[in-house]
């Protein structure tokens, strides 16, 4: 029998490397990317009363097309849908490897950050998938994404439901590891891609996030500045070498203590896979889940490698060493002993006050020495809450 060469081109567009066709069932659809959850999403309390699950997508193209990602959706099993991001507001939680924006060369990659909430008491699912909305277009002879040919076997849009993750274990609790007023999340979870949500990365062949959960802690003083004076002199921000306490019970089993002070507004210098957290202490608190301090003044670790430590202990000072620019503790939450080879755990903190969060921009205005300009948004008492990205919280 004669095959017909257009039908040979189509499935050649379809198919890469080129495979004989198998027939699918109506349930079984040809996507051309490939999509699975990097980890299990664990639900977390946020500040804002809402059970949130962080969590990221890998996407891959491995067909010979043009992918153009239209919708995501969080299903559960009946196909009901939590969450839901589309066009422009979905390109701000896509994060485009080796290209920018929703569509997908041939050979390209993507996470696509979801955070998928739920009300406070409301029943959580088993499980969530993703139900995905694409469009592809055929490579044109310039290289370029062309419209898919009229007779090709394929809808150039398209809709399936897969990578499905199991929800897993609440957030631990924890106390604070700060004291005092004024305390700002920078960089924290949830609901856009920072230098901390979005730090995905490949350890030993596999991805890892973890940084997922992860607080760049600055203090406010009276005036609402992090520094007064000169912006690259230490003793100009007050809350330099404060004490740094343990979050919870549990063993050092990681530190580092060989980094010397970064000069504070410049780009920090010297930086390894080894001393990228600065001076820092990683303790089991249990569970599975490890607490890390990073950042903290050389000579100032109160521990050594199997010690104990206690809730509230003081474990160290707050320092800017290791990719540092400004004076900060670095906390989160994570499942193995390595700050870089583990995925970021959820946790909440046992209880906190906040009079809101920076207003839009705050974080860039700050760092240039402006008083902060606060949004009520989240003010009032916290308990077994997370504090939201860019919130001011008062451990007192």
């Amino acid at each position: 029998m004669r095959v017909q060469p257009m039908l040979v081109a189509a499935l050649a567009l379809l198919l890469a490397p080129a495979a004989a066709a198998q027939s699918l069932k109506p349930d079984e659809i040809v996507s051309s990317i490939a999509v699975r959850p990097v980890a299990v999403p664990n639900p977390v309390l946020g500040a804002d009363g809402r059970v949130h699950l962080a969590y990221e997508l890998m996407v891959v193209n491995p067909s010979r097309l043009f992918v153009t990602l239209d919708k995501v959706e969080a299903v559960d099993g009946a196909g009901r849908s939590f969450w839901t991001l589309e066009g422009d507001s979905l390109a701000t939680m896509v994060e485009a490897f080796g290209t920018k924006g929703r569509l997908l060369p041939s050979g390209g990659s993507a996470a696509v950050f979801m955070d998928v909430s739920f009300g406070e008491g409301e029943t959580l699912p088993p499980a969530v998938s993703a139900r995905i909305t694409a469009t592809r277009q055929a490579s044109g002879p310039d290289g370029k994404p062309s419209p898919m040919p009229k007779d090709a076997p394929v809808p150039a849009t398209f809709t399936f439901t897969g990578a499905s993750a199991p929800v897993g274990a609440p957030a631990v609790v924890i106390a604070p590891p700060l004291q005092g007023k004024g305390w700002v999340a920078v960089n924290g979870c949830c609901d856009a891609i920072t230098s901390h949500r979005g730090a995905v990365m490949a350890i030993n062949g596999q991805l890892r996030v973890p940084e997922r959960f992860a607080i760049d802690w600055v203090k406010l003083d009276d005036s609402g500045r992090i520094f007064t004076g000169d912006v690259s002199k230490l003793e100009s921000y007050a809350y330099y070498g404060v004490p740094i306490h343990a979050a919870a019970d549990g063993v050092v089993v990681n530190l580092y203590d060989a980094a010397d002070e970064q000069i504070p507004g410049g780009n920090a210098k010297g930086i390894t896979t080894e001393n990228v957290g600065g001076n820092m202490l990683v303790v089991d608190i249990g569970g599975g889940a490890y607490a890390f301090y990073a950042h903290m003044q050389r000579g100032s670790l109160k521990v050594k490698l199997g010690d104990r430590v206690k809730t509230g202990d003081v474990i160290g000072l707050l320092g800017n060493t290791g990719n540092s620019t400004a004076p900060h503790l670095h906390f989160h939450v994570m499942d193995g002993p390595s700050p870089l080879n583990a995925n970021g755990l959820p946790f909440v903190f046992t209880e906190f006050g906040s009079r809101g969060v920076l207003a839009a921009g705050g974080d860039d205005a700050i760092e240039t020495g402006e008083a902060a300009r606060i949004d009520p948004r989240l003010s009032g008492e916290h308990r077994s809450q997370l504090p939201l990205n860019n919130q001011v919280v008062d451990f007192d």
